[in-house]
C-alpha cells in the first residue's frame, strides 16, 4: 500500500508541475495580450512589424484584474497542491501504523494460537448459546474427537460423542446445566471420569466482556497418573503393604465410629485381638519370605470368616484384629472366633512345605469394656495373652482383673531386666544318680531368681516371660558360662568328676553360633567339653529336623554330649531318633509321677526304656520322689535318677558337701532291701 502511494505522489507531482507550467503560460499570454496594442499585432502579422502607437486593447484595470486573478489562479492551485501532499502523508502515516498493529495483531494471535496449543491442557471455548467457537490440538486428542465433529454448529453431535465417553452421562449434563443457569459467573474444578479408565480435571471460567458474560473457556487436564499415585499413597499409608489389609490408621478409625454408634444404640461391636502362636519359630526355620506368604494366607482366611461390613486389619508382626459391627448379643461372638481358630489351624501348604499354626484371641466389647480405642485395644491384647496362657489356639473375654495381671507382667518384665544386671539370678544344682552305684555322676543347672523384695519368684513364672521379650538369650548364656565355670572349680577342688547337664532353650538353639558360643565359653572356663550335657526336649529338635541336625553335629565335633529333655511329650516321630546323635533321654516326671500304679504310665516308661537300650542310648529319670517310683525304674534297667528323693536343688556350696559326703550309696544299698522284700512278699 506504501508503493501505491508513493506512485501516487509522483503522479501528483507531474500533474502540478504541469498545471503551474500551463497557468504559467496562459498568465504570460494574458499579460502580452493586455499589454501590447491591436495595431501592432496586426503589423505583426502582415508587415512583420512591430511598430504601433494605438492604445492597448484592456484598460489598465481590466488587466490588474487579470494579473491578480491569474496570480490567485496560481496560488490557489499551489497551496491545494500542498494540503493535498500533507493529507497523502497523513494518509500514508495512518496506514503505516495500521500496518505496524495489523503486524502486532498477527504476532498476538500467532503467540496465542501457539500458547493454546502447547499448553499441557486441552482448551474448548464455548460461546454463550453454548457452541464451541475454538478449541486446541491437545484439547481434540484428549476427547479422541475427529474434527467434524468440532466443527461450529455441531453441537448436538458433540454432546452425543462426550456423553458416550464420560462414565457419569447424568452428573456430567447437570454440571454443565448449573454452570449455565445456577452459577454461570463461578469459576468451578472438577473431575470427570471415562469409561476408559482415565480422568480429566476440568475447569472452567466464565468469559466476560463489559460486564457480560459472552462465553465460557473450559480447560481440561488429565490427572489419571496423578490419581493413581495418590490412591496408591492413600492404600500405603492406610493399608499394610505384605497382607493389603487395612492398618492400625484405618482400625482406629472404624472403631472410633462403632464406638459412638454403640454409645447411641441396642446394638454393640466386638473386636478380637489375633496373635498366632509358634509364628516365630517358623519364621527364624523357614525363612522370612516364607512367614510373609503365611501372613497373607492367614489374612485371605480371616477376611473368609467375616462379612463385609467387618474389618480385617493387621496390627503388626504376627497379630491381627477384626472388628464385628452390628452384633445383637454376646453368643453371637462365641461361633465367629472359633470359626476363625479353626480356620486359621487348618495346614497350610506353602512351598511344598505343610505347617500347622494355631493362634490365640482377646476379646473386648464396646463400649463395655473400654471408653477409648487405645483402652479398647490394651484390653483385647490383655485377653489374649491370657487366652495363651490357657493352652493356645483358645479365646478369652477380657475381665477388669486382667488389667492387674497385665500390670504384675510388665513389673515382672523390669524386674528381670533388673535382675540380670544386677546379680540377683543364681543356680542350684540337683544332682544326677547312678541307679546302681548310687554316686553322684551329674547335676543339672537350675536357674534361681531371689528377688530383693518379693522374695523367691518360680522359674516357671519369669522363665516364659524372659522367653518372650527375648531376655532368655543373655540369662541363658549367663548360665552356661555360670555353670561351666563352677563344674570346672569343682574339678579343681579334686572332687569327682561329674557331667553338668545344662538346658538350652528353643530360642537359644536357634542361633546359627551355638556352636561357636558353646565353644567359646568351654576354652573361657578351662571346662572339659565330655563333662558339658546339653539337654534339648524334641519339640524343639523336630521344628527343622535338617537345619537342627547339623547344629547338633556341630556340637557333637566339640565334644559335648546331647541329651533329649522331657522325652515323650513331643510329637516326633521315634524313626528320627537314630538320625539324631543323641547321648541321652530324659525321662518326663509326667510319666514318672505315676508308677508303679498307673498302667498307661508304667507301659510308656518301660517302652521308653526297651527302645532305649535297642538304640544304645542312655536314660536318666527326672522327678523320683518315692522309693516304689526308684524302685520300679531300677529293675527295669533305668541308668539315672534325679529327682528329691535324693536332694532338691541346692546351692553350689551345699552341693560340694553332697559330692565330698556321697551318702547316696547307702540310700541305694536300702533300696535293695526294700527290693528284696518286695519279692519274697509277692511269693508270699
Amino acid at each position: 500500500m506504501i508503493e501505491n502511494q508513493k506512485g501516487f505522489m509522483k503522479k501528483l507531482n507531474r500533474i502540478s508541475i504541469i498545471s503551474i507550467c500551463t497557468i504559467a503560460a496562459c498568465a504570460a499570454l494574458v499579460v502580452l495580450f493586455m499589454y501590447i496594442p491591436l495595431d501592432v499585432m496586426q503589423n505583426f502579422l502582415y508587415e512583420n512589424s512591430f511598430t504601433s502607437f494605438s492604445q492597448p486593447i484592456f484598460p489598465i484595470y481590466v488587466r490588474l484584474i487579470m494579473i491578480a486573478a491569474t496570480i490567485f489562479l496560481i496560488l490557489y492551485l499551489y497551496r491545494n497542491r500542498h494540503m493535498l501532499k500533507k493529507e497523502i502523508y497523513r494518509r500514508e502515516e495512518v496506514e503505516r501504523e495500521s500496518l505496524e498493529k495489523g503486524k502486532k495483531l498477527e504476532e498476538a494471535l500467532a503467540l496465542s494460537k501457539a500458547t493454546l496449543e502447547a499448553t499441557a491442557d486441552g482448551i474448548v471455548v464455548v460461546d454463550k448459546n453454548r457452541m464451541i467457537v475454538g478449541y486446541n490440538e491437545r484439547g481434540a486428542k484428549m476427547w479422541k474427537a475427529p474434527p467434524r465433529v468440532l466443527k461450529p454448529g455441531n453441537e448436538k453431535e458433540i454432546v452425543q460423542y462426550i456423553m458416550k465417553l464420560v462414565k457419569d452421562p447424568a452428573k456430567f449434563v447437570s454440571d454443565i446445566e448449573r454452570l449455565y443457569n445456577s452459577e454461570p459467573g463461578k469459576e468451578v474444578k472438577e473431575e470427570i471420569e471415562l469409561n476408559d479408565g482415565r480422568t480429566f480435571e476440568r475447569y472452567t471460567m466464565p468469559q466476560i466482556r463489559e460486564n457480560e458474560i459472552i462465553g465460557r473457556v473450559f480447560s481440561f487436564r488429565d490427572i489419571t497418573q496423578r490419581k493413581a499415585m495418590e490412591e496408591q499413597l492413600l492404600e500405603q499409608a492406610t493399608h499394610d503393604t505384605l497382607t493389603s489389609l487395612p492398618n492400625r490408621i484405618i482400625l482406629h478409625d472404624r472403631i472410633q465410629q462403632e464406638l459412638r454408634y454403640a454409645k447411641r444404640s441396642s446394638k454393640m461391636a466386638t473386636i478380637l485381638f489375633f496373635d498366632l502362636d509358634g509364628f516365630k519359630l517358623i519364621n527364624d526355620s523357614l525363612g522370612h519370605d516364607f512367614g510373609d506368604i503365611l501372613l497373607q494366607s492367614v489374612a485371605r482366611r480371616l477376611e473368609g470368616c467375616v462379612r463385609e461390613q467387618d474389618t480385617v486389619a493387621r496390627w503388626g508382626g504376627d497379630e491381627f484384629v477384626i472388628l464385628l459391627t452390628s452384633l445383637s448379643q454376646e453368643a453371637d461372638i462365641v461361633p465367629i472366633v472359633r470359626k476363625c481358630l479353626e480356620e486359621v489351624a487348618k495346614p497350610f501348604i506353602i512351598e511344598k512345605h505343610t505347617v500347622s499354626i494355631t493362634s490365640s484371641v482377646g476379646i473386648t466389647i464396646l463400649p463395655n469394656d473400654g471408653s477409648t480405642v487405645n483402652a479398647l485395644l490394651k484390653n483385647a491384647d490383655s485377653a489374649m495373652y491370657e487366652a495363651k496362657a490357657l493352652g493356645r489356639n483358645n479365646f478369652k473375654f477380657y475381665s477388669s482383673e486382667m488389667n492387674k495381671n497385665t500390670e504384675n507382667k510388665l513389673e515382672l518384665i523390669n524386674d528381670l531386666h533388673e535382675a540380670l544386671e544386677t546379680g540377683q539370678l543364681s543356680l542350684n544344682y540337683q544332682p544326677i544318680i547312678d541307679f546302681q552305684s548310687g554316686s553322684i555322676v551329674g547335676a543339672e543347672a537350675l536357674l534361681r531368681w531371689n528377688h530383693p523384695t518379693k522374695g523367691f519368684i518360680p522359674p516357671d513364672k519369669f522363665i516364659p516371660i524372659a522367653e518372650e521379650t527375648g531376655l532368655i538369650l543373655p540369662i541363658g548364656e549367663w548360665v552356661l558360662r555360670e555353670a561351666c565355670s563352677q563344674n570346672a572349680t569343682w574339678q579343681k577342688e579334686k572332687l569327682s568328676p561329674i557331667s553338668m547337664a545344662i538346658n538350652l532353650s528353643g530360642q537359644q538353639f536357634r542361633q546359627k553360633n551355638i556352636a561357636e558360643l558353646v565353644s567359646g565359653i568351654l576354652k573361657e572356663t578351662g571346662m572339659d567339653p565330655k563333662y558339658l550335657h546339653v539337654e534339648l526336649t524334641e519339640s524343639v529338635i523336630m521344628e527343622n529336623s535338617q537345619t537342627y541336625l547339623n547344629y547338633m553335629l556341630a556340637l557333637k565335633e566339640l565334644g559335648v554330649n546331647l541329651v533329649i529333655d522331657d522325652f515323650g511329650t513331643g510329637y516326633s516321630s521315634l524313626s528320627y531318633l537314630k538320625l539324631f546323635p543323641v547321648d541321652k533321654l530324659k525321662i518326663d516326671k509326667s510319666f514318672v509321677n505315676g508308677l508303679p500304679e498307673n498302667a498307661d504310665d508304667s507301659a510308656i516308661v518301660r517302652a521308653i526304656l526297651a527302645m532305649a537300650k535297642q538304640l544304645n542310648l542312655t536314660v536318666v529319670a527326672e522327678g523320683i520322689e518315692t522309693i516304689e517310683q526308684f524302685a520300679f525304674l531300677r529293675n527295669h534297667g533305668c541308668d539315672m535318677c534325679q529327682g528329691y528323693l535324693f536332694s532338691k536343688p541346692v546351692p553350689a556350696e551345699e552341693f560340694s558337701a553332697l559330692l565330698k559326703k556321697n551318702k547316696f550309696k547307702e540310700l541305694s544299698n536300702k533300696n535293695n532291701v526294700v527290693v528284696k522284700k518286695s519279692k519274697a512278699s509277692k511269693q508270699a
